[in-house]
């Protein structure tokens, strides 16, 4: 992925605070919250310098935060409790964004690494968790 220096600096700072705060936070509300901060930054940064990688990226990584607030909503509701959130789910959140920082700064292709915040966010679904207690997905 090729983005300007400006906007990589940028993009690695937010990466390195949202991922010290969601390892200083088990809260998993608290760590969507941070986690939210990716995909801002770098909708902030394509509305400013269009990119079309980086439109992608912001795609998965919001849809991912959307996944997971989704199945925290339905948890807290009640309404379905069959699905939970996994800790290796929660962990593998801010491990993906270190992964993810290591492409955007090395400006190696990040399609792996979307692939795999895209299993990530289908874990979350009743279709995902049936095929995760399978073994058959995996994070």
């Amino acid at each position: 992925m090729k983005i300007d220096s400006e906007s990589k600096f940028m993009i690695l700072n937010e990466i390195e605070f949202v991922v010290s705060k969601m390892e200083e936070n088990p809260d998993i509300t608290k760590g969507l919250y941070y986690f939210s901060g990716i995909h801002s930054i770098i909708n902030r940064i394509y509305n400013q310098h269009f990119n079309e990688d980086l439109v992608f990226l912001h795609f998965v990584l919001q849809s991912t935060h959307t996944a997971f607030n989704n199945r925290l909503s339905a948890i807290k509701k009640g309404g379905d409790n069959t699905v939970p959130l996994l800790e290796g789910q929660i962990s593998a959140l801010s491990g993906y964004l270190k992964e993810l920082a290591k492409v955007i700064e090395e400006d190696k292709s990040f399609t792996n690494i979307l692939k795999k915040f895209t299993i990530l966010l289908y874990s979350t679904t009743g279709n995902g968790y049936y095929l995760l207690q399978k073994g058959m997905l995996s994070f």
